[in-house]
């Protein structure tokens, strides 16, 4: 089945507000109910601190495995803050992860750019965590962009990659980035590299 194929029913419930709620709804729920069911196994690179909490900096992992990646971040919740698309895309990922206890910062570089690196410089510099797909919403895939290592170099704080991956997903080959989705009872690995000065 081809992904295009979808873009009607995506629309339409774009263009309604009741369908939008419903929608976010859902998603949570589903959310909720992968969350008890996945396997997470965690590897920290040499420099990474124990307890997790106790790492201050910029967090940055692909767009293609950001499902995968925030479930390890549910999973070392501290109240960490998550700069996500204010595109109605966005917004979807945006109230799954709000109601799951990140704190949302709404922005991309196309829109405020200035007000959101003002706000992400903030939350650096009160030693918290930070957490952004580091080749965005549009690509290219797997490139980081400069503005996520201008974050970290403007706040003083070191860059983190998280590489994430899981054993059973859905991969939509037809999106720019071959976007992955875990099943439930997958096996998710994640590896948190070294800490880099910028």
């Amino acid at each position: 089945m081809k992904f295009n194929i979808f873009k009607p029913i995506i629309k339409s419930v774009k263009n309604s507000k009741f369908l939008t709620i419903l929608v976010k709804k859902v998603l949570y729920r589903l959310a909720r109910i992968a969350i008890m069911t996945y396997r997470i196994d965690v590897v920290f690179d040499d420099g990474v601190q124990i307890p997790f909490s106790k790492n201050n900096g910029v967090f940055y992992l692909w767009h293609q495995q950001i499902v995968a990646g925030f479930f390890f971040f549910y999973k070392f919740r501290n109240g960490q803050s998550c700069i996500v698309s204010s595109s109605k895309d966005g917004q979807f990922a945006g109230y799954v992860l709000e109601r799951l206890g990140f704190n949302i910062i709404y922005g991309s570089s196309f829109k405020n750019p200035i007000l959101l690196t003002r706000q992400a410089v903030k939350i650096l510099k009160d030693g918290q965590q930070l957490c952004i797909v580091g080749d965005g919403s549009r690509g290219p895939a797997f490139e980081l962009k400069p503005g996520v290592t201008f974050l970290a170099k403007t706040a003083d704080v070191p860059l983190y990659f998280v590489e994430c991956s899981s054993t059973w997903k859905i991969k939509f080959k037809k999106s720019w980035d071959q976007f992955e989705i875990p099943l439930p009872f997958s096996k998710i690995m994640i590896k948190v590299h070294s800490p880099k000065k910028v």
